[in-house]
């Protein structure tokens, strides 16, 4: 048996499986044959600070209690 070979433009929610195959011991591959399309990003909602450099206290200073 040859098999079966079929490019769908546009693809269903469920694939029929030929009545001659059915109940047998097949292989099925679903390869996509186009990109799908990139987002498009946004620019953030909020505002990113520029800063020289970031202060990390020490953990002792973290923890230290008041």
């Amino acid at each position: 048996m040859q098999p079966i070979r079929q490019i769908l433009e546009d693809a269903p929610a469920a694939i029929p499986v030929p009545v001659e195959l059915r109940h047998r011991r097949i292989e099925y591959i679903l390869w996509p044959l186009d990109e799908p399309e990139e987002p498009t990003r946004e620019r953030p909602k909020f505002n990113i600070a520029d800063v020289d450099a970031i202060e990390i206290p020490t953990r002792e200073a973290r923890n230290a209690r008041r």
